[in-house]
C-alpha cells in the first residue's frame, strides 16, 4: 500500500470541504442526500449533522482559510440560529429543536460549531449562545456520568431514545466552549462525568471518537493518568475489534479513523515505545486507503454497503471523512507541538 502524503489528505479534505461549501444552499440549509449517479435529491434532514458538518468545514478552514468555507459556514449557522434554536420553559434555556424533540447531541454539536465559528468570527453572540447551550447541556445531567439524551419540547417529558455517541458529543462540546469561555463549571464538570464513565468502560464497546475526541482534549487541561488509560482502552478496541470493516460503509471506517488520530495525538503518561501507537498508526493508513474509495470525482463521499444505498451521498458521509483526512495531513505538526 502507498503511504499517503500529508499534502495530499490535506488536498483530499480541502476538497470535500468546498464540496460542503457548494452544497450550502442560499439559505444556509445544506442539500443534505443525493444519489451519486443520478444527482437527484433524496429526503430526509437532521440538524445534529447539519452542525457537525459546519464544524468540520470550519476545521479544515482554519488550515486553508478559503473563505467560501466561512460564509457557508455563516449562512449555516443563521439557518441554525433561524429554524432551530430556542427556550425551553425560560428565556435562559436555549436549545436546539428538531420536530419536538430535544436532543443532547444536537445541542453538543450546534454548541461545537458556534465555538469553532467564535475562533475565527468573535461575535459575543456565537459565544454567549454556545455558554447557554452547554449550560442546558449540564441541566440534562444525571447521575453516573449519564445525561438525558431526548426531552420533548412541548411536555418537558424525557424518551427513552439513547445513543451511544451523544455523551462523548456533549463532553467535547463543554471543553471546545471552556476555552472560549474560561467557565471552570464546564471543565470541572467533564472531570467529574469523564471519571464516572472510565469506571465504566464507556465508549470501548462503542468504540466512541466523540470520546475519544473528548478525551485528547481533556488531557491539554487535565494530567491524570486515567484518562489516556481510557482513552488507551477505546483504541485497542477499534483495533481488536475491526467489525465496522464488515459493513463496507465509509463513515464507520472514517469515524474510527478521526478517533485513532484523536488518540495518537494523546500523551503516554510515561515515555514508552508503545505497541499500541505503532498498531494504531498502521490501521489509520490502512482506513485512509480504504475511504478513498468511496471518493467521487467532485470530492464528496458515498455511503458504500453494497446495498440500493450503496451511491447515496449524505453531508455527514462528507464531514466525517474529511476530519479523518485532515487531522492525518496535521499528524506530524500536532506531534510536534501538541497543543494544536
Amino acid at each position: 500500500m502507498p503511504h499517503l502524503l500529508p499534502a495530499n489528505a490535506l488536498a483530499v479534505a480541502q476538497i470535500g470541504a468546498n464540496k460542503l461549501a457548494k452544497l450550502n444552499l442560499e439559505s444556509g440549509r445544506f442539500r443534505y442526500r443525493y444519489d451519486a449517479n443520478s444527482n437527484a435529491d433524496l429526503s430526509g434532514y437532521n440538524v445534529l449533522r447539519h452542525s457537525g458538518t459546519v464544524w468540520s468545514m470550519l476545521d479544515v478552514f482554519s488550515v486553508s482559510q478559503d473563505e467560501q468555507l466561512l460564509s457557508a459556514a455563516d449562512r449555516a449557522i443563521t439557518y441554525l440560529f433561524n429554524e432551530h434554536l430556542r427556550f425551553f420553559r425560560g428565556y435562559h434555556n436555549f436549545c436546539i429543536l428538531e420536530k419536538n424533540s430535544i436532543k443532547l447531541g444536537g445541542n453538543a454539536l450546534a454548541a461545537l460549531a458556534l465555538a469553532k465559528l467564535y475562533e475565527s468570527n468573535k461575535s459575543d453572540v456565537l459565544l454567549d449562545t454556545a455558554h447557554q447551550l452547554c449550560h442546558f447541556i449540564l441541566e440534562q445531567r444525571n447521575v453516573h456520568g449519564d445525561f438525558v439524551h431526548k426531552r420533548y419540547f412541548k411536555s418537558g417529558k424525557v424518551s427513552s431514545f439513547r445513543s451511544e455517541y451523544y455523551v462523548g458529543e456533549a463532553l467535547l462540546a463543554l471543553l471546545a466552549c471552556y476555552r472560549i469561555t474560561g467557565d471552570s463549571l464546564l471543565l470541572n464538570s467533564v472531570r467529574e462525568v469523564e471519571a464516572d464513565l472510565a469506571q465504566q468502560g464507556y465508549g470501548i464497546r462503542e468504540q466512541s471518537h466523540w470520546m475519544l475526541y473528548s478525551l485528547e482534549q481533556l488531557q491539554h487541561l487535565d494530567a491524570s493518568p486515567h484518562i489516556y488509560t481510557h482513552a488507551e482502552k477505546i483504541a485497542t478496541e477499534i483495533i481488536n475489534n475491526p467489525t465496522y470493516l464488515e459493513w463496507g460503509r465509509s463513515t464507520p471506517i472514517a469515524c474510527r479513523t478521526e478517533g485513532l488520530l484523536a488518540f495518537v495525538r494523546m500523551t503516554p503518561p510515561k515515555p514508552t515505545d508503545s505497541l499500541t501507537q505503532v498498531a494504531v498508526l498502521k490501521c489509520i493508513e490502512e482506513n485512509l486507503a480504504k475511504q478513498l474509495m468511496f471518493k467521487t470525482k467532485d470530492g464528496a463521499f458515498t455511503r458504500g454497503g453494497g446495498d440500493r444505498r450503496d451511491q447515496e451521498v449524505r453531508i455527514d458521509y462528507i464531514q466525517h471523512n474529511i476530519s479523518a483526512f485532515l487531522h492525518f495531513s496535521q499528524l506530524e505538526q500536532n506531534q510536534s507541538n501538541p497543543e494544536l
